[in-house]
């Protein structure tokens, strides 16, 4: 227990140092780039508000208001929230966010290690592969947006489980329990986490058949069964409640992603060659590629990198004889899992070739698209490569006779391994204005919503629009939820989620000045039915966020209101009134130059 928690303390501090400098202040700016984290810090927030307040953190009337977001289709981070809940609720969302992020991605190098501990049987080697797993560049490069696939150590700790299941001579209910609870936190960190890990399941039954015979392999069934029957059973009886969540209201179902977005985000059939350009060795010889290998921005990210793939070589040509099974499945499981992460059609350096793969077969299957992002089975091909490294790393130690040589060895693929992956300075967004480009210089302010504005619901411009609708959960979150949005931003939302507002004039014509909608803009017009809107959607302020169309946005609402809207910051708002709900606005307030806007 000393050592594996000796080993867990080394794996923050690494996590901590590929974060640098970010992580030695963790209350000063957001990991990453500005975009997804914001959400995802914004998740871990409403988890501790709803858990602290006795409400279900699956629903929210804080988004797309009054109606009622189901958050069980997006990306809620439950797992991650349940770890952050005391940081959370004590240190406030951004220290949550970050130290959430670091313990994540130290928990994974973690249970990964304890996984090739399990297999290899050599400190050094599992130690090695744990990093190469936890630490590589797949889980650094979502590092810099999705905690919920950063969240990762349940899937090593589902194949320990599995692993202890199968290697039983009789294996028994409890085994079957703990497989399906297993199973259960993969759910709770990321869907396609799941799938990964029952796809992976059939893959390892399959080679273990295989290898086993036909008597055998009736054998193996028989002993098995019933443990993996129990498995199946914990994981759905578990998974039931978020199950009916999901499924259980046809109206909160959304539609898949497009068959054009699963190309996008396929990785590349030589993408295992190709580091990110945030690569501390490698980054400058990266940005000289062609700019299409990268059109899927780092979740496109699958390199693996070349003392990785020389160490899983050497452990498939040694491994046969030391751990002839694990090998075996590692092996083609990798293999199994890269065809899939290239998508329906393979792409060789950025260039499409019309030539379907693999992955086209299931693909073929429109509920497949929910897994939107098949470079993401990239996360299997990665365990699997850090399981036949650190075999191939322990061969390599066993048979050196001189300590100082396997010293060195260790010391210089360790280094090798890190140089590949570190990203320093790792990115960080500033929480001061979600919409600033990361790396900005200038001074910048906040979005300040007055406390007279904070009741109801506040509708902001423009209207679910990157990045300002992060911008708008933002400043929600940071004014402690006091009041809802009319917007927001979630990975899945049904197609209807804002179908009953598209009759409102001033939606619309909103959404016509920042170029979603082609339709004419008239102040005029729209005067009459602004306090039926206001009453509708309960508003008590109206945000335009320093944008391009900020401006036409400010006259607009300045006719149609007929008053001027108070600069704040870096955006203009406009209070609504009880008055505003119920009195005509005077015509004379409308100004001649506003009559018509197209």
């Amino acid at each position: 227990m000393r050592n594996h928690l000796l080993t867990f303390v080394l794996c923050v501090i690494a996590a901590a140092i590929f974060t640098l400098p970010a992580s030695l202040s963790p209350a000063s700016a957001l990991l990453g780039y500005p975009g997804d984290n914001f959400q995802h810090a914004w998740f871990l927030w409403h988890f501790a508000r709803a858990v602290a307040s006795g409400h279900n953190p699956f629903y929210t009337h804080l988004l797309f208001y009054p109606a009622r977001a189901n958050l069980a289709w997006s990306t809620l981070d439950p797992l991650a929230g349940i770890f952050a809940l005391p940081l959370s609720l004590l240190a406030g969302p951004v220290i949550a966010y970050n130290l959430s992020l670091i313990v994540q991605l130290a928990l994974g190098a973690f249970f990964a290690r304890l996984l090739c501990l399990r297999i290899c049987r050599n400190e050094i080697a599992a130690l090695f592969g744990g990093i190469a797993f936890g630490l590589g560049p797949f889980l650094l490069a979502h590092a810099l947006g999705h905690l919920s696939l950063v969240t990762a150590f349940p899937i090593p700790l589902y194949v320990l489980a599995l692993d202890n299941l199968l290697r039983k001579e009789v294996p028994s209910w409890k085994e079957g329990v703990l497989a399906g609870l297993a199973l259960l936190l993969t759910a709770f960190a990321h869907y396609n986490y799941t799938v990964f890990c029952i796809l992976l399941t059939a893959v390892i039954l399959t080679i273990d058949l295989a290898i086993a015979g036909a008597a055998n392999g009736r054998a193996l069934l028989k002993r098995t069964w019933f443990a993996l029957t129990v498995a199946a059973a914990t994981f759905v009886a578990a998974f039931s409640p978020v199950l009916i969540m999901l499924l259980g209201n046809r109206a909160d179902v959304p539609a898949p992603r497009t068959a054009a977005h699963v190309i996008q985000y396929s990785a590349d059939a030589l993408g295992f060659l190709i580091p990110s350009w945030n690569n501390v060795l490698l980054g400058n010889f990266a940005h000289g590629l062609d700019a299409r290998i990268f059109v899927a921005g780092f979740e496109g990210t699958v390199y693996a990198g070349p003392v990785l793939l020389v160490l899983a070589i050497l452990g498939i040509w040694k491994g046969r004889a030391r751990q002839p099974h694990w090998t075996m499945r590692a092996a083609i499981a990798a293999i199994f899992f890269y065809l899939l992460s290239l998508g329906p059609e393979v792409r060789i350096l950025g260039r499409l070739t019309g030539i379907p793969s693999p992955a086209a077969l299931l693909y073929h299957f429109r509920f497949a698209r929910f897994i939107s992002v098949p470079a993401r089975f990239d996360v299997i091909v990665l365990l699997c490569l850090a399981i036949l490294s650190a075999i191939g790393l322990a061969w390599c130690l066993d048979n050196l006779q001189k300590n100082w040589l396997k010293r060195a060895l260790a010391f210089g693929a360790s280094a090798l391994l890190v140089l590949e992956s570190l990203t320093v300075p790792f990115p960080k967004s500033s929480i001061v204005d979600p919409a600033a480009p990361s790396g900005t210089t200038a001074p910048l302010q906040s979005c300040t919503l007055p406390m007279s504005a904070q009741r109801g619901a506040v509708l902001t411009f423009p209207l679910q629009q990157w990045p300002y609708v992060q911008k708008a959960m933002w400043m929600q979150l940071a004014d402690g939820g006091r009041f809802a949005l009319v917007d927001g931003y979630l990975s899945y939302v049904p197609r209807d989620a804002w179908h009953e507002f598209y009759d409102l004039p001033l939606l619309r014509s909103l959404m016509s000045l920042q170029g979603t909608y082609h339709t004419p803009v008239n102040p005029a017009v729209d005067r009459p039915s602004i306090p039926a809107t206001i009453r509708r959607l309960h508003l008590s302020a109206i945000v335009v966020f320093d944008s391009p169309r900020r401006d036409a946005a400010v006259k607009y609402l300045n006719a149609a209101l007929g008053r001027t809207g108070q600069p704040a910051g870096s955006c203009t708002v406009f209070v609504i009134t009880p008055q505003d709900a119920g009195a005509q606005i005077p015509p004379s307030h409308l100004t001649a130059n506003m009559a018509h806007m197209d």
